[in-house]
């Protein structure tokens, strides 16, 4: 194979342990500055203790790789000696990410995801730490499923750039996602590409950072790396080529740390760590099957170091017990936090950096569910018990044994073992059903570490739960304001077939907005729509709530600018349940009550609406951008005879804004029936909220009859005339979008076409960039052709696809109005409007931009005097009476 980098050398190893040398007695006077450190968090991808210097985690191997970097590390720091993971990358990685085991994370398997309701530990460095961190992603992400580009994002990261799906077919050609969440392919070794990425987002840096760097490497597929990046000569056979893998991630981790500055890399805290056990494949020592994806030790156990900034133990084995989600506290105590013994179930490990026999937690465990069966184990220092929940049970002296776990115990225990076995037995279930009381973590209900046996629990519980619902809500009501303008094509077009109206929409803004982070910018998405031209109420509502899940089904409607109308909150009321530790979407946040930065909050913009991977960009309640830039004033109106129609909803009616007329027909700004309830929530303020309605939670509020003028749809059953791109309909109901609760109704009156569930994003691509999909675009190679087009008369150019060479139809308002045979000419003009009219029997009627008549209809004129009118731009309506095809021009007058 071609050498792409230089001989790997010894010198490396003496460089860097005079380096050390260095930085222990030679501190900087930057480091001196920098009071929080630098964390540097690597992951390796399925990399066990057999593949590594064994000896130090009690077995031995005769094959291992040779890793002079890890060395370093490991002579500078302390290596754990009895780490647990869990046996596949996603769960370990959730359990590092959330501080907390599989059952009260969620994530128990493969795929798996991560909900943001969890407070990931980028989260905790944006919410609790004193110091502000710059934090990083770079690499194998894993717990988003399905694949979400913004997922990091989401937990807090400021920059990510890797693999989402976690897997790559190829370590020379593979998929990644840019910093802009945008997929591209990548030609270079995934290690060194990794590596070069870390390099340059440390270099940028110049305040306390924190990097989840997380390799792909050595996770199959098992290939050769580049000349010079390993010393292994035999990698002829899996074993060899995972062993080159390793030695190639090491020698990259020696880059990564070459490269900082002497000052940083004072300043940095460096972990090390595997998610899970060897392959099964490549595996050593082990029984067959007790590799990766088991609960043996072979796919638990895992190696880990610490080393750098403050890490005083040199070249030590530490023998407590260790497990993978402690990284959470660990990072916490080390950027500041002052902790408890830890968080959730994560226990700190900082004083264990400075002095041995610190860790004396009695025991650790991990859960997996394999083929749809769950698993969970749990240890102390010598025992192991493995249960399922088909009733299987083994039970296993780990020490005795040699980790290889062939004698399973459990039908001739001893009584010391009995003991042992029923205790743990028992603190399983109190771990899988509540908080432990031996975790030395406060946690739970406790006051103090490990307090639950207690004569008093049950008065200090009551005390705590009265005490947290005394404390009132914080609602928000700004948003995060506008950052960014379009730059893209705003595509609405509407058209007619058998009595429907359809509706394609590139859901791209037409106005300002803003974004949470740079990856939720919002980006075309393409919707094919439709609803019934003569829609009719049914004896029964549908909530755009699925009533099982309590989560968003289906979108409510889609505005005239061709955005989606996405009410529904998706941020449920997160608990920490002594007997589940779940999430209650029961009670979701109202998004236009809690809006504003942060885990807590719904970063609503300037519109009311932000970006989703299952919307894209939506409007969540009133929409403030769209409104002002329709027509200036109008949220600011207290009243208008004009009605503003904003958009369709999924059941065909029209939606408008705020003003329209009553069940007798008064023109009126018109009232919700909602109003907040009263009294106090009845919850515990751990399995659902406590206290009193505030508007908070959307279950705050309740539909009273007869309280305003809508009904529980945000509607009213009342005859309206609207001009639309059809021309003029009248329906017998409308809802209303208000500045009130719920500004966007929650349910429709009317039967929802399927077209607009929340899942209905249309896959095709626009090729030309003109906001088209090649199914809605007869021309899909040149953005001057399209639905929205203006033919070129003059050429007998057919530019609209509507396959005549007319004047085309002009967008007004994002209706778009039928063809008509009648050529305007003398437009600019300052005197008159001159038409050439096919048919024989049309009217024609000029309007201002706010719709009001200027002149009376005129049957069939051939001109049309703006003398008098003030320069600036007018509305000609035409209405061809032989057809009922109606076209409205944009005249100026100059």
């Amino acid at each position: 194979m071609k050498s792409y980098y230089p001989s790997y050398t010894p010198y490396k190893t003496v460089k860097w342990l005079l380096f050390i040398c260095c930085i222990i007695y030679f501190p900087s006077i930057k480091a001196q500055k920098q009071k929080t450190p630098n964390i540097l968090l690597i992951i390796a991808d399925d990399l066990g203790i057999d593949a590594l210097h064994s000896n130090d985690y009690g077995i031995s191997v005769n094959s291992s790789a040779i890793t002079p970097n890890l060395d370093m590390l490991k002579n500078t720091g302390v290596t754990f000696k009895n780490t647990w993971a869990t046996p596949q990358c996603t769960t370990t990685r959730a359990s590092i990410m959330s501080g907390k085991y599989g059952i009260n994370s969620g994530v128990r398997n493969v795929p798996g995801h991560l909900e943001t309701s969890q407070e990931s530990i980028l989260n905790y460095l944006n919410n609790k730490s004193q110091t502000d961190y710059a934090k990083a992603v770079i690499g194998k992400w894993h717990i988003s499923n399905p694949v979400d580009v913004n997922h990091p994002y989401d937990h807090g990261a400021d920059y990510y750039q890797g693999i989402i799906s976690g897997t790559i077919d190829d370590y020379y050609s593979w998929d990644k996602v840019d910093e802009n969440g945008n997929t591209v392919k990548i030609d270079e070794y995934v290690t060194k590409h990794l590596t070069d990425l870390a390099n340059n987002w440390i270099d940028q840096q110049n305040k306390p950072w924190f990097l989840w760097l997380a390799h792909i490497a050595p996770h199959s597929p098992f290939q050769i790396p580049p000349q010079g990046t390993y010393t292994r000569t035999d990698t002829s056979s899996k074993r060899g080529t995972y062993l080159a893998s390793i030695e190639s991630l090491d020698y990259y981790i020696g880059e990564l740390l070459d490269n900082m500055s002497q000052g940083t890399r004072e300043n940095t805290v460096v972990i090390f760590i595997g998610d899970n056990g060897t392959p099964n494949g490549v595996a050593r020592y082990f029984p067959t099957g007790h590799g990766k994806a088991s609960m043996y030790e072979g796919g638990l156990r895992v190696p880990m170091i610490i080393s750098g900034k403050n890490v005083s133990r040199q070249n030590q084995i530490e023998q407590g017990l260790v497990q993978v989600n402690d990284i959470y506290a660990t990072v916490a105590q080390l950027t500041g936090s002052e902790l408890n013994g830890g968080i959730y179930n994560s226990y700190g490990l900082k004083e264990a950096l400075t002095s041995s026999d610190k860790i004396t937690r009695p025991y650790i465990y991990s859960d997996y569910i394999d083929d749809g069966v769950e698993y969970w184990a749990i240890r102390d220092k010598d025992y192991k018990l493995i249960e399922n929940e088909n009733g299987d049970i083994e039970f296993y002296n780990i020490s005795n044994d040699n980790l290889t776990e062939t004698d399973n115990l459990i039908d001739n225990l001893n009584e010391q073992e009995t003991i042992i076995f029923n205790n743990l037995k028992q603190e399983a279930q109190t771990i899988r059903t509540s908080w432990s009381c031996q975790d030395q973590i406060l946690n739970g209900t406790e006051n103090s570490i490990d307090d639950c046996n207690t004569n008093d629990d049950t008065s200090q519980e009551e005390e705590e739960e009265e005490e947290s619902c005394a404390v009132e809500d914080e609602l928000s009501f700004s948003n995060i304001g506008c950052c960014d303008a379009p730059n893209q094509p705003t595509v609405y077009y509407e058209y007619y077939e058998n009595n429907l109206r359809k509706i394609y929409t590139n859901n791209y803004p037409d106005h300002d907005f803003c974004y949470s982070n740079p990856s939720k910018t919002p980006t075309p998405s393409y919707h094919k729509l439709q609803v019934d031209m003569t829609p009719q109420i049914t004896q029964t509502t549908t909530s755009i709530v699925n009533p099982n899940t309590g989560r968003p089904a289906t979108t409510f409607g889609v505005a005239l600018n061709g955005v989606m109308i996405a009410p529904a909150p998706a941020l449920p009321f997160v608990f920490q349940n002594p007997q589940t530790n779940q999430y209650n979407w029961d009670w979701v946040f109202e998004p236009t009550n809690n809006q504003g930065q942060g885990s807590d909050y719904v970063s609503l913009d300037c519109a009311s609406a932000h970006t989703s991977t299952a919307h894209g960009y939506h409007y969540h309640g009133e929409m403030f951008s769209y409104l002002e830039n329709e027509t200036p004033g109008i949220t600011q109106s207290n009243g208008t005879s004009e009605l503003f129609q904003v958009g369709w909803a999924a059941d065909g009616f029209p939606i408008i804004y705020k003003f329209g007329p009553d069940k007798t027909g008064n023109i009126k700004k018109l009232t919700s029936s909602y109003k907040l309830k009263e009294g106090l929530r009845p919850g515990d303020g751990i399995s659902e909220p406590c206290g009193t309605y505030t508007g908070k939670y959307t279950n705050d509020y309740e539909y009273q009859e007869g309280f305003g003028d809508l009904d529980a749809c945000n509607g009213i059953e009342a005859s309206i005339t609207l001009e639309t791109a059809k021309g003029e309909e009248t329906f017998n109901y409308f809802y209303v979008v208000t500045s009130e609760f719920p500004q966007v109704s929650r349910c429709l009156v009317g039967n929802v076409d399927p077209s607009f569930s929340q899942s209905k994003i249309t896959t095709e691509v626009d090729q030309d960039g003109d906001g088209f999909i090649a199914s809605i675009d007869c021309d899909d190679n040149d953005p001057n052709i399209h639905p929205n087009a203006e033919d070129d008369v003059e050429e007998g150019i057919d530019k609209n696809c509507d396959r005549q060479v007319t004047l085309s139809l002009v967008e007004h308002n994002h209706h778009h109005q039928h063809n008509t045979d009648i050529h305007i000419m003398n437009n600019p003009t300052s005197n008159y409007i001159e038409l050439d009219a096919q048919p024989s029997n049309y009217e024609a009627v000029l309007y201002d931009l706010k719709g009001n008549k200027i002149l009376e209809e005129k049957n069939n004129p051939k001109s049309i005097a703006v003398t008098h009118l003030t320069d600036g731009v007018y509305l000609l309506k035409i209405t061809n009476h032989q057809t009922n095809q109606v076209h409205i021009q944009r005249i100026v007058k100059k």
